[in-house]
């Protein structure tokens, strides 16, 4: 204790005492970084870099640094790209419309509304609706009294304006099939549209020449005969059709007459269609009769397989290369009767992947439209749409074009075309702007097939 205490003395004794305060001066460390611009490579080759230690992981290795900084670059102008919207829009809408349940009719592309979509979805556009809707209106003013069309057209009103009659006088049956074709085409019948008062007066006419038909659905004329049946194939189709839109039942047993009276008059030998009952065929009256088929077809009229199969004999029997040409009445290369010949095996089943049908329509596509042959043209430009693709979009620049540019506008004649066409004396003016709406009406008129095919 008394050791404890005499330290603690000791301390306090000690503390008392001051020291000296001694000032120390701060140093400072200057850094100075110096920028070497190109070093050269055996300065960076000496540097010694430690790799990263790895860790482990169960999967993958990661490296155990800190990620770098990320550097957010300048980024470039957005490309501007020429795209028509419009026109990608409607091929959406378009094929959602052909695989569903309203393209299910085969004329379901004649509405108003669908009109305007598949147009834009497949090379039309206001320009031809345009042009079909003076069309119309001047089929409309040239209608007879009687609900008639004629191939002469000319009546007080057309002046000097309406050029080029035809000289078919009495195919009166023909040239109103062909001018109902083209109000059917724009989705107008006897039961509705704004030109139905016109169709109601053609229907009237074309019931009373059935009515004086010696044998039931006999729509021939006979005031030439090579006019017979191409007077009958168009009559078929206009009142197959004419049932198909309107559903109008008491049609039915009419269309139906007319159907069986075209396969009673086939040729029991090669298959074909021309002039007289039972006469060998050629192509171009054939064409008809299958087209008037298939639209009884597509009117829900019953059409038995074997006619269809011996139309099939007949197109062989003027074919070359395996279906890719076809001539009038023996094997040709041709290209009217070709078109012809193609469209046909289209509507009798034919695929679109056979070598002949590829052959055969890249033979078109490289005559491309006529300047001069309407006929060959309407039945063409059919294929081709049929076909769609490349050589469909290559083939209607130039068909719209050559319609659209050689449409009259002026005078009574406003909305017609004149003829250039080899049938054009016989037909006319009448004739030659019914083909002309017919292959612009195209886009909408019938339902691409192979297109339908690929998406149901």
């Amino acid at each position: 204790m008394i050791s404890f205490a005499m330290h603690c003395v000791l301390l306090a004794i000690l503390a008392l005492i001051a020291l000296p305060h001694q000032h120390v001066e701060p140093k400072f460390v200057t850094i100075r970084t110096e920028v070497i611009e190109n070093p050269p490579m055996d300065a960076l080759d000496n540097l010694k870099v430690t790799p990263p230690k790895l860790l482990e992981a169960n999967v993958n290795n990661v490296a155990a640094i800190d990620p770098p900084t990320r550097f957010v670059a300048e980024q470039p102008n957005l490309l501007t790209i020429d795209v028509n919207q419009a026109h990608l829009a409607a091929m959406v809408e378009a094929e959602e419309f052909l695989g569903s349940d309203q393209a299910r009719g085969e004329f379901s592309g004649r509405s108003e509304q669908a009109r305007a979509m598949l147009a834009n979805a497949f090379g039309g556009n206001a320009s031809t609706e345009a042009a079909v809707t003076s069309g119309l209106r001047w089929l409309a003013e040239h209608q007879r009294g009687d609900g008639s069309w004629h191939f002469d057209h000319r009546h007080e009103a057309c002046g000097n304006s309406c050029t080029s009659p035809g000289n078919l006088d009495r195919a009166t049956v023909a040239a109103t099939s062909m001018a109902m074709l083209c109000f059917l085409g724009a989705g107008q019948t006897h039961k509705s549209g704004k030109y139905q008062p016109q169709m109601e007066k053609a229907l009237q006419y074309m019931l009373r020449k059935f009515q004086e038909a010696e044998t039931p659905g006999d729509m021939r004329e006979h005031g030439g005969e090579n006019l017979a049946f191409y007077s009958h194939g168009l009559a078929t189709i206009a009142l197959c059709e004419l049932y198909g839109m309107s559903g109008d039942r008491t049609l039915a047993r009419i269309a139906q007459q007319c159907v069986n009276f075209t396969i009673d008059s086939q040729n029991s030998t090669d298959g074909g269609w021309r002039y007289r009952i039972g006469q060998d065929g050629d192509t171009s009256v054939v064409g008809w009769q299958v087209m008037a088929l298939a639209s009884a077809g597509m009117s829900r009229i019953a059409v038995p397989s074997r006619p269809k199969q011996a139309a099939m004999q007949f197109l062989d029997s003027v074919q070359l290369e395996n279906g890719a040409y076809y001539g009038y009445t023996r094997p040709e290369k041709k290209a009217s009767t070709t078109a012809i010949g193609l469209l046909c095996r289209m509507y009798l089943g034919w695929n679109f992947d056979r070598p002949g049908m590829k052959q055969g329509i890249a033979y078109l596509s490289e005559v491309g439209p006529a300047r001069n042959n309407m006929y060959y043209n309407y039945y063409a430009t059919q294929v081709m749409h049929h076909h769609g693709g490349p050589e469909w979009d290559k083939w209607n620049r130039v068909m719209r074009e050559q319609l659209l540019s050689t449409q009259d506008r002026a005078g009574h004649a406003a909305g017609s075309w004149a003829p250039r066409d080899p049938h054009g004396n016989a037909g006319g003016r009448h004739y030659m702007t019914c083909l002309s709406i017919l292959t612009l009406e195209v886009y909408y008129r019938h339902l691409p097939l192979y297109q339908r095919r690929s998406i149901k």
